[in-house]
């Protein structure tokens, strides 16, 4: 679960860590706004998507003023007259970074705080190590945009500090902390109490990564000027405070989105959407569909407890997959699985909203029968494979259908949109 920077600040303030002010906006009249309310002349504005490298990105739509030097997704303005423009420019806009590719994101919102004067940049990482099974903080006396090359370039200006136990780092591990990052006195013991919240926070939200950089030192204070904090979404069940950082978001995230009803979900570039109960058996359907040369739409790993709310929530997200032109359901029962939850969850999902897709369904094992003649009786339109292969070949043989259908429907348009353009140019009728 990846949290936009606005989001992380503000755990990080939570966390008794020191931020510059700032807000968020979503106009660009709140925007100036939040600059009056924040006070100075100064401000930088920070376009709110889920990528590192923001500032060094480049947006899709340069069609703005001349006189806007607009080079990234992070930008500078030293006075209000520049802030409207400035915000006008990046929302709505897409915005490529190297993590986006691109695609890019879409940005929705901008990030405003007031800048500060800063003497030095330094960076700080709470992560877990794989390899040694234990959560590390890798921090360096480099910070800013430049890290991963200087990471590359000079990799022993990269310090870890390995923490061994929940209560923390010790006192000698901090004290060589401070001394690597050359400071004294105050600011060693800020950043030796940073340590210590960071590590909090860590432990207390299930994070994955706690990322301040740059953690700068500023007015004879350390203050994090930027943050990237990722939370494991898999905790939470146990994490009941952290859905309150999605609740407000444009464009939920599908990971998030599927944990929250308890199953995994992966989006994918195919047009089959597939349902699965089991890891195993949804990695077997995709490997089958791409064996008969077709393509997923995602990869559903839906729990074999699950009753009908949380199967009816995980065909509605397949569903909400513009890209899918056929559904694929592959149940085999067994145990507390049976196949008569799927087919009422269909059933119940067909009743509100009529599918407008195919639907494919192989069912076997625990109540396959009767999950099939319900679906016969009230949805004869979906197709009822004897077994696993027939319905990959089915759903592959669909959606190759539906995407020549897709293809001569853009051809055809893009003709009679080029006799129309031809016909306002010259006059002439085109038959």
């Amino acid at each position: 679960m990846n949290l936009y920077e606005y989001h992380g600040k503000r755990l990080l303030a939570e966390a008794g860590i020191l931020i510059p002010p700032g807000e968020i906006a979503t106009t660009p009249e709140q925007a100036e706004e939040v600059a009056t309310r924040l006070g100075g002349e100064r401000w930088m504005i920070k376009a709110q998507v889920l990528s590192s490298g923001r500032a060094r990105g480049s947006f899709a739509n340069t069609d703005w003023p001349q006189d806007l030097n607009l080079a990234g997704g992070v930008h500078q303005v030293n006075n209000h007259l520049e802030v409207h423009p400035y915000v006008n420019a990046m929302l709505g806009n897409t915005l490529k970074t190297v993590q986006t590719g691109e695609e890019g994101a879409v940005v929705e919102r901008v990030y405003l705080e007031k800048v500060l004067d800063f003497e030095r940049e330094l960076s700080m990482a709470m992560l877990v190590d794989a390899k040694l099974g234990k959560v590390v903080l890798l921090y360096s006396n480099h910070g800013g945009s430049d890290i991963e090359s200087v990471a590359a370039q000079v990799p022993e200006s990269i310090y870890k500090l390995v923490i061994e136990d929940d209560a923390g780092a010790t006192q000698a591990q901090l004290e060589t902390l401070a001394g690597n990052l050359n400071l004294t006195d105050k600011l060693a013991d800020q950043a030796k109490q940073i340590v210590h919240k960071i590590h909090s926070l860590f432990i207390g939200r299930d994070a994955s990564l706690i990322e301040i950089n740059p953690l700068a030192v500023a007015d004879g204070e350390l203050i994090a000027l930027d943050a990237k904090i990722v939370l494991d979404d898999n905790a939470m069940f146990r994490q009941l405070g952290n859905r309150y950082l999605a609740q407000d978001e444009y464009r939920p995230d599908d990971r998030l989105q599927a944990s929250k009803h308890g199953f995994n979900y992966f989006r994918m570039d195919g047009n089959i959407g597939c349902l699965a109960v089991g890891a195993g058996l949804s990695m077997a359907t995709i490997d089958a569909i791409k064996y008969l040369d077709g393509k997923s739409a995602n990869f559903l790993d839906l729990p074999p407890d699950s009753k009908i709310a949380r199967s009816r929530s995980a065909i509605e997200q397949i569903l909400g997959n513009p890209s899918a032109d056929c559904l694929l359901i592959n149940v085999f029962g067994g145990g507390i699985m049976r196949c008569d939850t799927i087919a009422d969850a269909l059933l119940l999902i067909n009743r509100s909203t009529p599918i407008r897709i195919p639907v494919v369904v192989r069912f076997s094992g625990t109540n396959a029968d009767l999950a099939r003649r319900r679906l016969k009786e009230t949805m004869p339109q979906v197709f009822l494979a004897e077994n696993m292969a027939q319905a990959a070949q089915k759903a592959v043989d669909i959606a190759a259908a539906a995407g020549s259908k897709n293809k001569r429907l853009q051809q055809t348009k893009g003709i009679f949109l080029a006799r129309r353009l031809k016909m306002l140019l010259t006059g002439k009728k085109y038959g």
